[in-house]
């Protein structure tokens, strides 16, 4: 009871400073007053800078004159499987284009095909505009097409994919390799044709249309108040907030999973075993223990609910029984710091990435891209495929057919685009120089430096010690995903470099937990990127490098790495110290990497900090919102999501006893915070968020000069 007494009287105090703090200098937001507030971690802030950059470099290379699109085998829309792969260059201003092909047999014709879907599914169909612009012909080991189809070509053509199909075939009956846009080309057309706000294929607006949407109708049938959270059905403002409505709620006629089930939006947009054992039965995580259909190929339910792993059939779907892998869920926060980041010849000339098709869109997702061609819409169609249908027979709804789900609309892939565009911070950390970041804490601090230090490294002749040298700037410049050579060596801007894949010897290490339990499982070998054999000796598919994912959020986002074989930010750390490493391929090119138990920890420390950094920003990011919205329902929603960003960050900094002090100013926030769940008088709910900033601020304070 007397406890209970002293935090009410902390509240009070704390709501009495807020109301005078409230009254004589209201505090001008840092989030723009045209957010649409409701869309959880999405910012339109975030979604307009990260177009603007990926503007500037679509520019830079030539714009629509100069369209490179990947092609190859696209899980969900392909046909069949196929390791072909290959580049499609279009020149939308003159309507020349010119395809390039390997692996394509010799002994067919193939046909290239351009598609303009309609307002239905991305799956072609009947009555959509659909263009034969030719057949391949082979020379050599390539099958080449130049096809020039005059300046008005694509007017009022909208492209979505680009097609090989069998010679003789449309679209509609077969589809061996496929090529998609992505939402920034489409907002770039768009601004061509006069509006960024106007894409096409979306559905109008009631005051256009002179009837409510259907979209709006089945809105308002499931959920009666989502109308008023979503707004206008034009606008990319709404694009965000859209996007995240499909993202938790849309089923798209399947199982009942959604993109949430497994990216829970409490749990930093990813999911773990611990907050799996505090799911009921009935959650939809569960289909395969609950849907007959499912029981067998679908989930492995042990190794999912004892370490939340997820079974993926990432090259194909012709052998469920054996061709499978395991791997976590990886969070979508703050994607666009690495999926911007071309690869540069550079890097390349020293054979790290040995990638054949591009990817565009480096993710990070289960440790090596999207499937295919790498792309985040191929990735959104790719999942639906993988873990939505009703059976293991996977059709998807169309032609008549009534199908195990449905696949997206072209209105549906913008949206879910651009809310897991928008989420997260804008930029990686600067680590080094004029205005890097400064820590308090001593082991942090140290940390810092030793991510940052050089030592041995053979490939560009540096000579120096390995002791206390992390080297680990060489793939996370920043804390991002992308690689600090260049920086380092040869003064590429930091937003310019690559993010890369690396062979770094995780499937070797020895006691991997999943590969102890009982009764043993079987777990093919994750070959990594690509679908081709490993030529390495030890099975699996794909050429067995991984895709560098971004560390500044990693430390409260664990298990570690792509089969959650660590748990621990401090065990991922050490795992660079391991043999399973250093003679890994990624080892012999960083010189080896050997840091001692005092340094593996002042590392883990650096990360701990910079992860708890960003969840206080988040969290201040979050509760103004929350203070400025109209609605009751949202501001509620955004303070709770607030709230769970301080809690990792206690979390997270507790964990290795760090900055004691920051805690205790983030325990303040949370019962400033608090009250302002609930609360229907806009006023006293913006007075308890506003006596809860100031020890947000005091939390950052506490950790960096």
């Amino acid at each position: 009871m007397k406890a209970r007494l002293v935090k009410l009287i902390t509240i009070a105090a704390l709501m009495g400073c807020a109301l005078f703090a409230y009254l004589s200098s209201y505090e001008v937001s840092s989030a723009s007053t045209t957010e649409i507030s409701g869309a959880g971690y999405g910012t339109v802030e975030n979604l307009e800078a990260r177009y603007t950059e990926w503007e500037a470099e679509y520019a830079k290379a030539g714009g629509d004159r100069n369209w490179v699109l990947p092609l190859g085998w696209f899980k969900g829309l392909s046909t069949e499987q196929h390791y072909a792969s290959g580049i499609a260059k279009l020149n939308l201003i003159d309507g020349v284009v010119t395809v390039e092909v390997n692996g394509l047999s010799k002994e067919a014709g193939w046909d290239v095909w351009l598609v303009d879907n309609g307002v239905g599914s991305v799956l072609p169909e009947a009555g959509e505009n659909m263009r034969l612009i030719g057949s391949l012909q082979h020379e050599g080991k390539v099958a080449k097409l130049k096809a020039e189809l005059g300046a008005s070509a694509f007017t009022n053509f909208e492209l979505d994919l680009i097609v090989v199909t069998k010679a003789g075939m449309s679209p509609i009956e077969n589809r061996m390799l496929v090529g998609t846009t992505t939402l920034f080309n489409r907002l770039y057309r768009a601004k061509q044709r006069g509006n960024i706000a106007q894409l096409s294929d979306h559905p109008k607006p009631e005051s256009e249309s002179g009837k409510q949407s259907l979209f709006a109708r089945l809105l308002e049938t499931v959920a009666p108040t989502a109308a008023a959270q979503i707004g206008p059905q034009q606008g990319v403002n709404n694009l965000i907030t859209r996007g995240r409505t499909s993202f938790f709620n849309q089923t798209f006629n399947g199982n009942g999973r959604t993109c949430g089930t497994c990216h829970r939006e409490d749990e930093n947009l990813t999911i773990n075993a611990e907050f799996i054992s505090t799911l009921p039965q009935n959650d939809p995580l569960f289909v395969a223990e609950t849907q007959p259909a499912l029981a067998q190929n679908f989930e492995n339910p042990t190794l999912m609910r004892k370490f939340g792993l997820i079974l993926e059939n990432l090259d194909g779907f012709d052998a469920l029984a054996t061709k499978f892998v395991m791997r976590g869920v990886p969070h979508t926060l703050s994607m666009l710091p690495t999926t911007l980041r071309p690869r540069s010849a550079l890097v390349l000339s020293f054979g790290v990435d040995v990638t054949t098709v591009p990817p565009n869109e480096r993710t990070g997702w289960s440790g090596d891209g999207a499937p295919g061609t790498g792309t985040l819409r191929e990735f959104i169609i790719g999942a639906i495929t993988q873990h939505y249908p009703r059976t293991l027979a996977r059709v998807p709804a169309g032609g008549g057919i009534a199908g195990d789900f449905r696949l997206p609309t072209i209105a549906e892939l913008d949206e879910l685009e651009a809310f897991q565009k928008s989420t997260g911070r804008r930029s990686d950390l600067v680590l080094t120089g004029t205005g890097a970041l400064r820590l308090k804490d001593e082991r942090a601090a140290r940390g810092q430096v030793i991510f940052n230090t050089v030592g041995n490294f053979p490939i560009l002749g540096v000579v120096g010690s390995n002791n206390g040298a992390g080297k680990c700037f060489f793939c996370h410049n920043g804390g991002g995903a992308g690689d600090g050579v260049e920086v380092a060596f040869f003064g590429v801007a930091p937003t310019a470099t690559s993010n890369l894949n690396f062979n770094t010897g995780v499937e070797n290490q020895p006691s991997r937990v999943q590969t102890l339990v009982s009764p043993a499982q079987l777990i093919p070998r994750d070959g990594g990127f690509g679908t081709l054999l490993n030529g390495d000796g030890r099975g699996g598919r794909g050429d067995g490098t991984f895709n560098v994912p971004v560390l500044i959020e990693a430390a409260d986002t664990p298990p570690f790495f792509h089969d959650n074989s660590i748990g621990t930010i401090e065990g991922a750390v050490e795992f660079y110290n391991s043999d399973s490493f250093n003679t890994s391929p990624a080892g012999g090119f960083t010189g080896g990497i050997k840091l001692q138990a005092t340094e593996v920890e002042a590392v883990a420390s650096f990360l701990r900090v910079i992860n708890a950094l960003e969840n206080v920003r988040s969290a201040r990011d979050l509760a103004i919102r929350a203070r400025n919205s109209t609605s009751n329902s949202i501001a509620d929603e955004l303070l709770r999501l607030s709230i769970a960003e301080i809690k990792d960050a206690i979390k997270v900094l507790n964990c290795a006893n760090l900055h004691f002090s920051a805690q205790k100013e983030l325990d303040d926030a949370i019962l400033a915070i608090v009250i302002g769940i609930g609360l229907n008088d806009d006023f006293l709910r913006d007075v308890a968020i506003t006596a809860g900033i100031p020890h947000l601020d005091e939390a950052t304070r506490a950790m960096r000069f």
